[in-house]
């Protein structure tokens, strides 16, 4: 028994052993604790956390005496960078724009807001606190260096281009990248430095600012890519025209000059670009109306006007054509669109096949291929009755057999007839006995030229649509006696007619 109760004594002895040393335990670790609490709650009334920063400037621990001092040091020797495009760096001093820091209890005020945390989280947490502190400039004296600034200069300023189609070039046309330029919004701008400064910053960078202006249009830009593959497509239209010995090409270096761009990226082809070059193969190719230079088979070299013989473009088919091609990119040669052509391209347009026509000595040439395979005279039209045959250069109009000519008062079959002025035209004349001479003037036709039907039909086998057909007048190649016809031989074609034609459907006679 005695035992036993020894045994409980000594086990209750222990447990309060044990007590007491966790106890005192708990008191010697808590009072350090308590004590440390006490002086960093103590501390930190009149000093600032740990981390903690006031317009940049790190305060972590100081008083705010300390702090003053410190932010006065970092505003006194203030400068920001600011970082520009094109390599330009410029300065900013604070003494400049007349930065200070005004206090007046608000470090007391920023010490409030620090302690405005729970203490025991912003310790163990060891808070990242920012801070900012009252400060003052000069807005006079910013907006006066502001202006001053190198980035306003027109050598930096630069505005930004939109990525855009090139001229036309060896390689066609290409699109041009765009450019950032230099050029900022002068708003954000102002609005970034303000920033800057009031957060004591030494340096800004106005790319990361986001304060340059933009370009709108970029080289990836879809509308800009179809623009330029349709502009590539018509520059690279090649049309061929041959002249003669002449050729004339229109390439991408005449169609570009037609070509533009507009900003919705709308491509247009200059119709009067196509008009005006037209015209200039008109100016220079047509021989419509020419007075031309030609040598007679009696050696006698004339100056022939009049008819309507020669090269006439149809300006507006070949407008209208030539569009076509170009928007198609077509390269092709091409012959020209004509209302009417002639032999030979030149200065000589009639070539060596032509029928020259004497009307003095009433005598014709029928030359093919340079070789002369007929000689005919002829009785040609009336002068008496002002039926005389224009003179000028003509080209036939077509041929046919078994043609009745009609006039007012007459109606006239023909075995073959080759109209070249209108209704005056060769025709065989059965009806006449005799040609040449002197007939003409009193016996004379409504203006075509008769032929003995043998020689119609020699020429009729021969002669083609469009061959020329030259007629004039050469005093001193008559074949009568000159003195006694000079009333009549003497008129001009126009005296002889009045200046008019005969009106039939053909002419008779």
């Amino acid at each position: 028994m005695n035992e036993l109760t020894n045994k409980n004594s000594s086990n209750k002895e222990k447990g309060s052993l044990a007590k007491k040393a966790l106890l005192y335990g708990g008191v010697a670790v808590a009072v350090p604790l308590l004590i440390i609490y006490l002086f960093l709650a103590f501390y930190y009334k009149s000093h600032f956390y740990h981390n903690t920063t006031i317009n940049g400037v790190n305060v972590s621990g100081m008083t705010e005496a300390q702090a003053e001092a410190a932010i006065n040091e970092e505003v006194e020797s203030y400068v920001l960078t600011i970082k520009e495009r094109n390599d330009l760096t410029e300065k900013l001093h604070g003494e400049d724009i007349g930065l200070n820091t005004v206090y007046d209890e608000k470090l007391s005020d920023l010490l409030l807001t620090q302690n405005s945390y729970t203490w025991p989280a912003a310790l163990l947490k060891a808070h990242k606190i920012t801070l900012k502190a009252a400060l003052l400039y000069s807005d006079e004296l910013l907006t006066e260096y502001f202006d001053g600034l190198k980035s306003f200069a027109s050598d930096y300023d630069i505005a930004p281009v939109n990525a855009h189609i090139s001229d036309y070039g060896d390689k066609g046309y290409e699109i041009v990248p765009e450019n950032q330029g230099a050029k900022v919004n002068r708003d954000k701008m102002f609005e970034a430095v303000k920033a800057a400064i009031l957060s004591l910053k030494t340096e800004l960078s106005l790319e990361e600012a986001g304060v340059y202006e933009k370009p709108t249009i970029f080289s990836d830009n879809a509308d800009l890519k179809k623009a330029l593959d349709k502009m590539n497509k018509m520059a690279g239209s090649v049309i061929t025209y041959h002249f003669g010995d002449v050729t004339e090409v229109l390439d991408g270096k005449k169609i570009s000059k037609w070509l533009a761009v507009d900003d919705n990226m709308k491509v247009t082809l200059d119709e009067n670009g196509v008009k005006e070059y037209v015209d200039y193969i008109g100016k220079n190719y047509n021989s419509f109306g020419r007075v031309r230079t030609f040598k007679t088979s009696y050696g006698d070299v004339l100056k022939i006007k009049g008819g309507d013989y020669g090269w006439w473009l149809d300006r507006v088919t070949e407008k209208s054509d030539l569009l076509k091609l170009i928007k198609n990119g077509q390269q092709i040669e091409r012959k020209p669109a004509y209302f009417q052509t002639a032999q030979q391209y030149g200065t000589d347009d009639i070539g060596n096949t032509y029928v020259e026509v004497n009307l003095t000595a009433q005598h014709l040439f029928f030359y093919k291929e340079g070789k002369l395979i007929l000689e005919s005279d002829f009785v040609s039209g009336n002068l008496s009755k002002n039926n005389g045959t224009p003179v000028g250069t003509y080209p036939v109009q077509y041929k046919e057999n078994d043609a009745t000519l009609v006039g007012e008062d007459y109606a006239t079959p023909v075995k073959y007839w080759m109209p070249f002025n209108r209704n005056i035209g060769f025709h065989d004349a059965p009806w006449r006995y005799s040609f040449g001479g002197k007939i003409y003037m009193t016996n004379g036709s409504h203006g075509c030229i008769n032929m003995p039907p043998s020689n119609a039909k020699k020429m009729f086998e021969n002669i083609k649509r469009g061959v020329a057909v030259v007629v004039y007048e050469l005093p001193g190649t008559e074949s009568y006696n000159k003195k006694d016809d000079d009333s009549l031989v003497n008129k001009t074609p126009a005296d002889k007619n009045n200046g008019t034609e005969d009106t039939g459907s053909s002419q008779g006679e």
